[in-house]
C-alpha cells in the first residue's frame, strides 16, 4: 500500500513539474519591464510558480515520509518472513523430536512390559526370594535378595566349567604362555622401545593364568613400571582408608576399573608432615586442598566419587556401606557401632552369642606413657590364662596406642614366652585379628595431653576393639580418662558397664 502510495506521489509531482514548465513557457515577454507596465499579469505568474513550487514541495515532503515507511513496512515483512521460516525449522524439528522420543517411548515400554512379564513368572515361582522393604532394618541388611539357593549352586557350576574352559586353553597354549612367563622374568631385557609392547602382552598371559596377583603400592612401581594407562583390567585396593591418594596414582593411572575397600572409620593414612606443611606444598603446585591436605584417603576419594552410597553427615558421604558385621561379638560390636557407625551396623545372626569385655581400672605413675602396674597386671593375667589352658597364647594381642609402651611391652612380656609379634600400635594390626585383646592405654594424669589424644577420635578405639572376635579388655586409668570428657570414653564405657548413654 506504501509503496502504491510512493508512485502515485511521483506521478502528482511529474504532474506539477509539467505545469511549472507549461506556466515557464508563458511567462509574460519582457517580464522585467512588464513587472511596471502590468503588475497583474507578472504576479498572477508569480504566483503561480510558487503555488505549484509549494505543491511540490509538500508532495515531496509526503514522498519521503512514504518512502520510509514503504521501507519499514519491506524491512518488518522480510523479518516476519524470517521468522516464519525459524517458526517453520522450529516446527519439524520439534515434530521429529517428537516422533523419535515417541519410538523410543514405545521400546522403552515394550521392554518394561516384558521385564514385568518376567517378575510376575518369578514371584509365581515359590523358591523366588524379592527384597521384602517390609522386614525389619537388621533382618533386611541381612537378606540376599534375588539370590536363591538354586541360583547359587548354578554359579557355582558356572564357574567351575570357566575354570576348565581357562585351564584347556592354557594347556593347548603352553608355548604362549612359557614364552610370556619369559619376557615377564626377563622384564629388564625387554624394557627398551622396539620390545616394550611385548611387556603388555607377556602380562596379559600371566594374569589370565594367575588372576588375582598381589603387591603393595610401595613395589607397584617397581613390577609394573613398563606398563601403560589402563593395561591392568582390574585393581582392587584393600585397607584403602589407609592408602594416601598419591600412593595410588600410579596403579589408577594403568587401570580400567578401580574398586576400594576400605573403612575411613578406622585408621587414616599416616603421613610424616604436619597438615601446614602438606597446604604450603598443595597451594605451591595449584592443587586442590580438597584433595591434598593430609586427612584425604584413597577410600575417602573414592568415596566422594561414588554413585551409590549414603551422606553419614552433611559434610561426608559413604560409598557402599557394608552394614551386616561378622567378625566380632557383643560387646565389641557395640562399642564399634556406637562410636563409629552412629548406630547403623548389624551384627549377624551368626554371632548371637556373648563375648566378654571390660575396663579393666589400673592407674600408676607414667613414664613416657608406660605404666608399670599394668604391665605386671597383664603378665600376671596372661600367666594364669596360659597355665589354665584356658586360651593359646598366639590367640592374644596386646594393643597400644603409644609407641613406648609397646617397646616396654614387649621387653617385659618375652620373659614369659608371649609372642613378640603379638605386640604392637594400634595401626600394625589393622586389618587383623585375634581371640583376645588387650588394649593398653597407659599414661598417668602428668601426661593427660597424651592420654587425651588416644581417644580424640574414635578411629583408634574402633580399630583396636575390633580386633577382638571374642574378648576386649581396656586396661588404663578409667578416673584419668572418664576425666577427659571424651565422647569415645563416655560411649565405651556405656556399653562396656550396660548402661545408658
Amino acid at each position: 500500500m506504501a509503496k502504491e502510495q510512493v508512485v502515485n506521489k511521483d506521478y502528482r509531482i511529474e504532474l506539477i513539474d509539467s505545469k511549472i514548465d507549461e506556466t515557464k513557457r508563458h511567462k509574460p515577454a519582457m517580464f522585467t519591464l512588464k513587472k511596471f507596465i502590468c503588475p497583474r499579469s507578472v504576479e498572477t505568474y508569480v504566483n503561480e510558480i510558487n503555488e505549484l513550487k509549494s505543491s511540490k514541495t509538500a508532495l515531496l515532503q509526503e514522498r519521503v515520509e512514504l518512502q520510509a515507511r514503504s521501507e519499514s513496512v519491506q524491512r518488518q515483512l522480510i523479518e516476519s518472513q524470517e521468522n516464519l521460516q525459524k517458526s517453520t525449522t522450529y516446527r519439524e524439528r520439534f515434530q521429529a523430536e517428537i516422533i523419535s522420543w515417541k519410538q523410543e517411548s514405545e521400546i522403552k515400554l515394550s521392554r518394561i512390559e516384558k521385564k514385568i512379564s518376567s517378575l510376575e513368572l518369578k514371584l509365581k515361582d515359590p523358591n523366588y526370594m524379592p527384597l521384602d522393604l517390609s522386614l525389619a532394618y537388621a533382618d533386611l541388611q541381612q537378606t540376599a535378595p534375588w539370590s536363591t539357593k538354586e541360583y547359587r549352586t548354578e554359579q557355582s557350576k558356572l564357574f567351575i566349567y570357566a575354570l576348565a574352559v581357562r585351564k584347556q586353553f592354557l594347556h593347548e597354549n603352553s608355548k604362549s604362555l612359557k614364552g610370556s612367563w619369559n619376557i615377564w622374568n626377563r622384564i629388564a631385557d625387554y624394557s627398551v622401545p622396539h620390545k616394550k609392547h611385548l611387556i603388555a602382552y607377556a602380562w596379559d598371559w600371566v594374569n589370565f593364568a594367575i588372576p588375582v596377583i598381589s603387591t603393595t603400592f610401595a613395589s607397584f612401581h617397581g613390577m609394573f613400571r613398563n606398563m601403560g594407562a589402563g593395561s591392568i583390567a582390574n585393581l582392587f585396593i584393600d585397607e584403602a582408608g589407609q592408602a594416601t591418594p598419591q600412593s595410588a596414582v600410579g596403579a589408577i593411572l594403568r587401570s580400567k576399573k578401580v574398586m576400594a575397600v576400605g573403612d575411613p572409620a578406622q585408621i587414616p593414612p599416616v603421613i610424616p608432615l604436619s597438615n601446614g606443611l602438606i597446604s604450603l606444598i598443595a597451594n605451591k603446585n595449584n592443587a586442590s586442598e580438597q584433595i591434598v591436605n593430609g586427612d584425604e584417603s584413597v577410600q575417602t576419594l573414592v568415596d566422594s566419587a561414588s554413585r551409590f552410597g549414603y551422606q553419614k553427615t552433611e559434610d561426608e558421604w559413604i560409598g557402599m556401606p557394608l552394614w551386616v558385621h561378622r567378625r566380632c561379638l557383643d560387646p565389641m560390636f557395640s562399642i564399634s557401632n556406637q562410636i563409629s557407625y552412629a548406630g547403623q551396623m548389624v551384627l549377624a545372626d551368626s554371632m548371637s552369642q556373648a563375648g566378654k569385655g571390660a575396663w579393666v581400672d589400673i592407674s600408676g605413675r607414667s613414664d613416657d606413657k608406660f605404666v608399670q602396674e599394668q604391665a605386671n597386671w597383664l603378665k600376671n593375667e596372661i600367666l594364669r590364662r596360659a597355665s589354665d589352658g584356658e586360651v593359646d597364647t598366639n590367640n592374644i594381642y596386646v594393643i597400644s596406642p603409644f609407641k613406648n609402651v609397646v617397646t616396654q611391652l614387649k621387653q617385659y612380656l618375652q620373659t614369659i614366652g608371649f609372642p613378640q609379634k603379638n605386640i604392637g600400635t594400634v595401626h600394625t594390626f589393622q586389618g587383623k585379628e585375634a581371640a583376645i585383646v588387650y588394649l593398653v592405654l597407659g599414661a598417668s594424669f602428668e601426661e593427660s595431653g597424651a592420654a587425651s589424644w588416644a581417644v580424640s577420635t574414635p578411629n583408634l578405639m574402633n580399630v583396636a576393639a575390633t580386633r577382638a572376635k571374642k574378648e576386649f579388655y581396656i586396661v588404663g586409668d578409667k578416673k584419668l580418662y572418664k576425666s577427659l570428657n571424651s565422647e569415645v570414653v563416655i560411649k565405651t564405657l556405656s556399653v562396656l558397664e550396660n548402661t545408658d548413654i
